[in-house]
């Protein structure tokens, strides 16, 4: 009977020691900050909602472009910018216990649509490492109206930059070469689809990372 009596508090001190468990894994938060601008003009966008995937909060960014999420859970976070005629921009981040992670949003007028068009499995896959100084970036595209023919533009900007350069403009394959990259350095970049000179779709925001040669 004693044996009985010491498993029995024995499972229950388990019990509450994953209760326990569980609940500091909830409330381990870090926060992001950011700024969105055109991605054109370089002016700060005021009123662009900012949301995360998985949800958290939502805020609108101000007049300087800025905004913060307070007590983002850690882990893998999906933060998405949508402002009407613009194309909505999605950055895929990690979250850090007690740290705050700094991001650009870079938005372009919608200016046609031409149908659903989906820019997916980039290479350098999201959040490579020790990648290159020189290499060739590639996507995969999918579009409802095959018919139109589409071009693309690559930007690339380095972690915490308000400015972009373009790497590769009006082209007509799903790749171009990148060089001249700065070692051990963060990147992020971004397709941008064209039909007519105008733009009609962009990728999800990127990133990865240089090695140190």
């Amino acid at each position: 009977m004693k044996y009985i009596n010491y498993l029995c508090l024995l499972a229950i001190s388990f019990s509450f020691l994953g209760c326990e468990l569980e609940n500091i894994d909830i409330d381990r938060f870090g926060t992001i900050t950011g700024v969105v601008v055109d991605g054109e003009s370089y002016e700060p966008l005021s009123g662009v909602q900012i949301t995360t995937t998985p949800a958290s909060t939502s805020v609108l960014t101000d007049e300087e472009g800025t905004f913060q999420l307070n007590k983002v859970r850690y882990g893998d976070v999906v933060i998405n910018a949508r402002k009407k005629d613009f194309l909505s921009g999605t950055i895929n981040i990690a979250v850090y216990e007690e740290e705050n992670t700094n991001l650009t949003f870079f938005l372009l007028e919608d200016d046609r649509d031409v149908g659903n068009v989906v820019i997916y499995d980039p290479v350098p896959g999201n959040g490579a490492v020790d990648q290159p100084l020189s290499f060739t970036f590639q996507w995969n595209v999918d579009q409802d109206n095959r018919d139109r023919e589409l071009e693309y533009t690559v930007y690339i900007f380095q972690s915490n930059s308000t400015t972009q350069t373009i790497v590769g403009e009006n082209l007509t394959t799903t790749e171009v070469v990148v060089a001249d990259l700065q070692p051990a350095t963060t990147y992020f970049w971004y397709v941008v689809a064209k039909h007519d000179g105008r733009n009609v779709a962009n990728s999800p925001t990127w990133t990865f990372r240089t090695g140190n040669p």
